[in-house]
């Protein structure tokens, strides 16, 4: 109870937080463009995919210009109702993650694919966990950039009419971000609950592992559906995959293959490496090492 208590309690204090959004005035609704910068341009005159317009003192966004104020803003209503849902899963992660934090730990004894299982378990609700907060952060970050910038009327618009379109013309990265962190994250953590079912409990009955095999195959069967429901509601990508390699794409592209290289690229890449290779040592981890 106290942990469906604590998931509730986090919904409602996004909700709330959501809930105080300043009030839209209808003189906010200004026609503007999308133009160059006010300052001296980089070497693409118009908005990128990842939004990295800069002045003349490098100020990444610094002439950023939308067609309408109005649609920015709704725009960041968006952005702040994806936070709810995903920092309800981040909840529902942290219990999961908690309330199995020792029995999931391999042991000497386990078989091969119960100790695979333990072991993706693990890394499945972790990195559930990691991808919500990010679309958090990203969605809390993106609404900020979204109602930083205002509008210039001028002849030549973009043409886009709605919020969304705003978000994939100016700010595709954070969209995808955004996106993938919650749905990658909702997955990640299906998947794990699938795990546990499947992972049998000491003295558990043929009837009661029947049952867990069942639920499994319910809850993978839900990701299924869940997919296909996505794929066929996407208006910018044709399915999810084409998400993927589009958002791999444009992160090296910000964030690795550019030049001058970002200073916490120093940081984060030497990071990143090191990371993968920790969960490899993880994953090749011999029995013999651990205690029943």
């Amino acid at each position: 109870m106290r942990h469906i208590l604590c998931c509730v309690v986090v919904f409602l204090h996004v909700r709330a937080s959501i809930g105080f959004a300043p009030i839209r005035s209808h003189a906010a609704h200004v026609t503007a463009v999308s133009t160059k910068p006010l300052f001296s341009p980089s070497n693409s005159p118009h908005s990128t995919a990842l939004g990295a317009i800069r002045g003349a003192n490098g100020i990444e966004l610094a002439g950023l210009l939308y067609d309408s104020t109005s649609t920015a803003f709704d725009a960041w209503e968006w952005t702040a109702v994806l936070g709810a849902p995903a920092a309800l899963v981040a909840g529902a992660v942290l219990v999961t993650l908690s309330e199995t934090r020792d029995r999931m730990q391999p042991r000497k004894s386990d078989k091969n694919w119960i100790r695979c299982a333990k072991q993706w378990f693990r890394f499945l609700t972790m990195t559930s966990f990691a991808l919500e907060v990010l679309s958090i952060f990203v969605s809390t970050v993106t609404g900020t950039v979204l109602l930083s910038h205002g509008g210039q009327i001028a002849k030549n618009m973009v043409g886009y009419a709605a919020p969304l379109e705003l978000l994939h013309h100016h700010h595709e990265l954070e969209y995808l971000t955004m996106q993938i962190g919650f749905l990658q994250g909702l997955f990640n953590w299906l998947g794990a609950v699938a795990l546990d079912q499947l992972i049998p409990e000491p003295n558990e009955t043929k009837s009661a592992q029947r049952m867990n095999r069942c639920m499994s195959a319910s809850i993978v069967t839900l990701m299924f559906w869940i997919q296909a429901f996505y794929n066929n509601h996407l208006t910018f990508y044709s399915d999810y995959f084409g998400v993927l390699r589009r958002y791999v794409f444009l992160f090296a592209k910000a964030y690795v293959w550019r030049w001058p290289i970002r200073p916490m690229a120093l940081l984060y890449i030497p990071a990143t490496i090191g990371s993968m290779i920790l969960a490899w040592q993880a994953f090749i981890s011999p029995p013999d090492e651990d205690d029943d």
